[in-house]
Order: structure tokens, then C-alpha cells, then sequence
């Protein structure tokens, strides 16, 4: 469908404001969403992270909390595809720590199966937020010939 990349869709200030807005709001936790392309361009879905919600339910299943942690609601990625959309980013902050892509960002987005990425050719952008607001993000994308996620 689109051969847009993340960073050229938080290129334009009407799609990335919003998403840093949403981070900020959230903080210290980290937010989470889904950058689409669709019939009708590109487009940014803000999320709800359910991470304190299965962490209240299940702490021994999900051990980590919305401040070391996101978890997306998968139906969000059923219903764009559902509507034409395509994935083209997950996307989660970091809060006080920088945009990297840790060791549970990468087992998250790993498939259990082959050892491949979970969506391919998805990408997965990390926010940067920090006290005084979103200071940028990363973009990570999995890579064949280093056999993982790499910055874009």
C-alpha cells in the first residue's frame, strides 16, 4: 500500500504532536500506539497501555507495571487491518531512560516461533520522554543480515 516509514510520517506536525502529547500525558508510564497507512493517508492511533490493568489481575504473569512496560490492546492491529490499514508501527516510550530498544522491547517483538519479528515488516519507534517533554524517538526495524532489530 505505502512505502511510508515512520519517520516520515512523524514528519508532519499533525501526526507527531499528538503522539508526544500522548506520551506526556501518560508520563512516568510509558504510552503506547500504532502509526497506519490507509485509504486516507497516514494516521497515528493513540492507546490505552494495559500494563497496570494485567499487572492488578496477574502480577505473577505480568510482572512488570505501565512505568517499565506496555502492553497493547491486539484487537487495535485486528481492526486497522480489518479496515484496509496498513501496520506500519508499534510504538511505545521510554520515560527518564532514552530511546533504545531493550531486551523486553526485542522479546515482545519477537516471534516465539522462528525467531523472526512478530509483525514482519513492521517497524517499532521508541519515544524519548523525558520531564520538560518528548526529546525524539528511534526507529527499529528487524534486520535479516544482523539477525535482529536494528536502528533505522
Amino acid at each position: 500500500m505505502a512505502s511510508l516509514t515512520p519517520a516520515d510520517i512523524l514528519a508532519r506536525d499533525d501526526l507527531r504532536e499528538p503522539l508526544y502529547a500522548h506520551a506526556m500525558t501518560w508520563f512516568p508510564k510509558e504510552c503506547c500506539g500504532l502509526i497506519l497507512v490507509g485509504p486516507d493517508g497516514p494516521e497515528v492511533v493513540l492507546a490505552e497501555n494495559l500494563a497496570d490493568k494485567y499487572h492488578a489481575l496477574d502480577p505473577e504473569t505480568y510482572p512488570r507495571t505501565a512505568e517499565r512496560a506496555y502492553l497493547l490492546d491486539p484487537r487495535l492491529i485486528a481492526r486497522a487491518e480489518e479496515d484496509g490499514k496498513e501496520l506500519v508501527a508499534i510504538v511505545h516510550s521510554h520515560c527518564k531512560v532514552g530511546a533504545y530498544f531493550s531486551a523486553e522491547d526485542i522479546l515482545q517483538a519477537t516471534s516465539p516461533f522462528d525467531d523472526g519479528p512478530l509483525y514482519p515488516g513492521v517497524d517499532y519507534v521508541v519515544l524519548d520522554a523525558q520531564e520538560d517533554g518528548v526529546q525524539g524517538f528511534v526507529t527499529f526495524t528487524w534486520s535479516e543480515g544482523a539477525g535482529g532489530f536494528v536502528a533505522r
